[in-house]
């Protein structure tokens, strides 16, 4: 009997709606919602930890413009996420192993792909990840450090650049010339729906974020994404299972 076809539920930044994002309890929830996969940002400081975060700042906060590249890890245990603290990334993999959840790893900029890598294997969870980046460089790095490891584009709605724009519009040649198993654009991207199957046909997955109005949910299931990227985990499944 063929298998039924069914989209990921993908827990953005965790059940972000419900717990303070990217912390280890966010991700606990999402699990406990029954999400397939979990995103997260992952971002270097100063002294070398790989932490997940997503801001460049920790402004949004404690209400400082102190860059997270210039904290150490110590200093960024202290900033209280809603009575939360930032997480390691070696943390949440060991998490995502206990609780059986996929992650999405998202490098907030280039220069740190060997050393997630790195994390990803020695935590033992490389089977249960996907890497995903918006920058082109980091992309490289991590093909370059795991090859077997999938990774995906990211696009979104910010720029205004010619060259940008067209990529998102026809993003497969972006997608070969990096050797992505998937692309995850933004679900306001002009003519979106209409690329969505293009893209499939061609065997690259599709993860549409950050998408959290149930009408939207049900177009995109209906046209068939491989994954939801949503702060409502819980939502997406339950309508999902009507």
């Amino acid at each position: 009997m063929e298998q039924q076809f069914v989209t990921l539920v993908i827990a953005h930044r965790g059940a972000s709606a419900y717990a303070p994002e990217n912390t280890l309890a966010a991700f606990a929830l999402a699990a406990d919602q029954r999400a397939d996969m979990v995103e997260l940002d992952v971002q270097p400081t100063v002294d070398g930890a790989i932490v997940v975060f997503h801001d460049d700042t920790t402004e949004r906060w404690n209400g400082q413009q102190r860059a997270v590249a210039a904290c150490t890890w110590a200093e960024l245990q202290q900033v209280d996420l809603r009575g939360e603290r930032v997480p390691l990334l070696a943390e949440v993999c060991v998490l995502a192993r206990e609780r059986g959840l996929r992650l999405n790893i998202e490098l907030k900029a280039a220069g740190i792909g060997s050393e997630v890598v790195r994390i990803v294997r020695q935590a033992r969870v490389g089977d249960l990840v996907l890497f995903s980046s918006f920058s082109p460089l980091a992309l490289a790095e991590l093909a370059a450090a795991a090859p077997t490891l999938p990774r995906a584009y990211l696009m979104g709605t910010r720029s205004y650049r010619p060259d940008v724009r067209l990529r998102e519009l026809w993003p497969l040649p972006a997608l070969t010339a990096l050797d992505c198993a998937a692309w995850h654009p933004a679900h306001e991207l002009p003519l979106l729906d209409l690329m969505i199957p293009l893209v499939r046909q061609r065997g690259v997955q599709v993860n549409v974020w950050t998408v959290n109005d149930p009408v939207r949910m049900r177009q995109l299931l209906a046209i068939g994404v491989d994954g939801i990227i949503t702060d409502t985990p819980d939502v997406l499944r339950t309508i999902q299972e009507q």
